[in-house]
Order: structure tokens, then C-alpha cells, then sequence
């Protein structure tokens, strides 16, 4: 079977502050992909988080019964090291580019938080697609 790519859907677009950015609807992607780059000797945390409910949380509002979500693990394509959702990539001065994977089995939406923030801009894109 053919693989289905997505067009990439952005979530941070060279964001110079912190936060999170724009939450995705991955319900109908088998797994995603980020594109995950930074400029500007980037100083910051990225961590990304997912929820399973059936409406977008407010991922800016802390996690509660009424408003699920975690932090998620990712995974560098790189060297297949796992990535704890609870403590991001953490740049200290240098920029990087990376492709992470993310488990997406049952998450409803995706989105990333730049923490921690004193220089760089921050692009994460999500390039769904089923198999």
C-alpha cells in the first residue's frame, strides 16, 4: 500500500517567545513527524504535548480532569533516542535541526511549548501520514 503523506502543518512558525503554539488534529494520522528547527543561537526548552479528548484542550491552561493533556515522548531519527516529554529538547546557545517522531497511538491533538526563552526562533512542523 502506498504511503499517504500530509502536507506539513506548522505549530511553531519562527517563534520568539514563550508558550504554546497551535494545536493540530491528528486523529486521522497513523504516525507523525516533526520538523523541528531553530535559529539564532536558540536558548530555550521545547517540549511537546498530546491529549486523547475528543475536543481540543487549551493547552495554555493547566491540565485538569476537564482540560486533559501530558507532555509526550519523542523520538530523534537520528539515533532513535527517546526524548522525556517531561524535559524537552533543551538548547543552550546552538541551534539544531532534527526529525522526531512522535507515538501517536490514540491522540486526538498535538502541540508544542517553547519554555525558558532567551533567544532564537523555533519552527515545528507536523507531517502526518498513514500507512
Amino acid at each position: 500500500m502506498a504511503r499517504l503523506l500530509k502536507q506539513p502543518k506548522t505549530v511553531l512558525n519562527a517563534v520568539t517567545s514563550t508558550g504554546f503554539g497551535t494545536a493540530i488534529n491528528v486523529k486521522d494520522y497513523r504516525h507523525i513527524v516533526l520538523q523541528f528547527g531553530t535559529t539564532g543561537s536558540a536558548n530555550c526548552t521545547v517540549k511537546f504535548a498530546g491529549s486523547v479528548s475528543e475536543e481540543s484542550p487549551t493547552f495554555s491552561s493547566a491540565a485538569s480532569p476537564t482540560n486533559h493533556w501530558d507532555y509526550v515522548a519523542v523520538y530523534d531519527y537520528e539515533d532513535a533516542a527517546k526524548i522525556d516529554g517531561d524535559t524537552g529538547i533543551a538548547l543552550t546557545g546552538s541551534d539544531d535541526i532534527r526529525t522526531l517522531q512522535v507515538n501517536t497511538d490514540g491522540l486526538s491533538y498535538f502541540n508544542a511549548q517553547v519554555s525558558a526563552r532567551s533567544a532564537g526562533a523555533i519552527t515545528v512542523k507536523v507531517v502526518g501520514f498513514n500507512d
